[in-house]
């Protein structure tokens, strides 16, 4: 694929946009953990049902951008694999109400297929929403097909110009910020589970030996 714009526009497109979803899950299961803790409101609920709401289709749409882009290395699946089998556990032990399973463990089971995800983004987006329309699993965690039709957009988002589209100047500073916050996704994402799971546990009396 032919693309026009610099090499380091895109990639702190990418980033900024990691960065920003990272913020938005933080936030949100910061509110659940609170939830999960007793306390009921209003704003915790409404916060959590609209903005926090746009952090797993931004994470998709950025790892969309980097298939298309850089594609996938396997010792980043690997990675991507063990954390989610960590945090799966940990959570099923620590935080049993938090959804299972965890995305990430959704993300790397589709990510076997990243090269079709990428070769045929519409095809996969009718067939995601096929899936979440009509053959729904059974869990509490996110439908591979919500996924995969984000990740299909960040195929297809991969193809615009961003040099014309993105202007750095008019907003250097916030993208500068959630770019940097957007460049350890990550290890950001793992131990911000790990340390509210352990919160939640300590709140409800679940940590071992205690």
């Amino acid at each position: 694929m032919a693309v026009a714009e610099p090499r380091g526009v895109r990639i702190l497109v990418i980033d900024a946009i990691r960065g920003l979803a990272i913020a938005l899950m933080i936030l949100d299961h910061s509110l659940a953990a609170i939830e999960e803790s007793g306390y009921v409101s209003s704003f915790v609920e409404y916060s959590r049902l609209t903005i926090t709401r746009f952090s797993m289709p931004l994470f998709m749409l950025a790892s969309g951008l980097i298939w298309a882009t850089h594609g996938l290395k396997i010792h980043r699946w690997v990675q991507v694999l063990t954390w989610a089998i960590f945090l799966n556990a940990i959570t099923r032990v620590l935080w049993p109400e938090f959804n299972f399973p965890e995305i990430l463990l959704v993300w790397t089971a589709l990510a076997i297929v990243w090269k079709l995800i990428v070769r045929f983004p519409i095809t996969i987006m009718i067939i995601g929403y096929t899936q979440i329309t009509f053959w729904s699993v059974p869990w509490s965690g996110y439908q591979p097909g919500e996924l995969a039709i984000f990740l299909g957009a960040g195929v297809l988002a991969a193809r615009a110009p961003w040099e014309k589209i993105w202007k750095t100047r008019k907003t250097e500073r916030i993208v500068g910020t959630l770019a940097l916050l957007g460049r350890y996704p990550l290890s950001i994402y793992g131990v911000h589970l790990l340390v509210l799971s352990l919160i939640v546990a300590a709140l409800n009396n679940r940590l071992p030996g205690f």
